[in-house]
């Protein structure tokens, strides 16, 4: 699937604001599995331990109620 079409998707859903936000977010989320990194006892295994994972991450987007069930509606499906 060519990264453009996951990039809008992620702005679609409202995860992200813009194209280097989603890459921001994406490398943070990259280094800290890889590096063994994140919230204390995160097992990177709920969507809690990757939201407190990507707000450590750094700037993004404020989490608004609307824009969270956005987001995690989608999962529930």
């Amino acid at each position: 699937m060519p990264y453009e079409k996951i990039i809008q998707r992620q702005i679609r859903a409202g995860r992200a604001s813009n194209k280097s936000e989603v890459i921001h977010q994406a490398l943070a989320l990259l280094d800290a599995v890889t590096q063994g990194r994140g919230p204390a006892g995160a097992s990177f295994t709920n969507a809690d331990e990757l939201e407190a994972l990507l707000l450590q991450a750094g700037p993004a987007t404020a989490m608004t109620a609307e824009r969270k069930a956005r987001i995690y509606g989608r999962l529930n499906r």
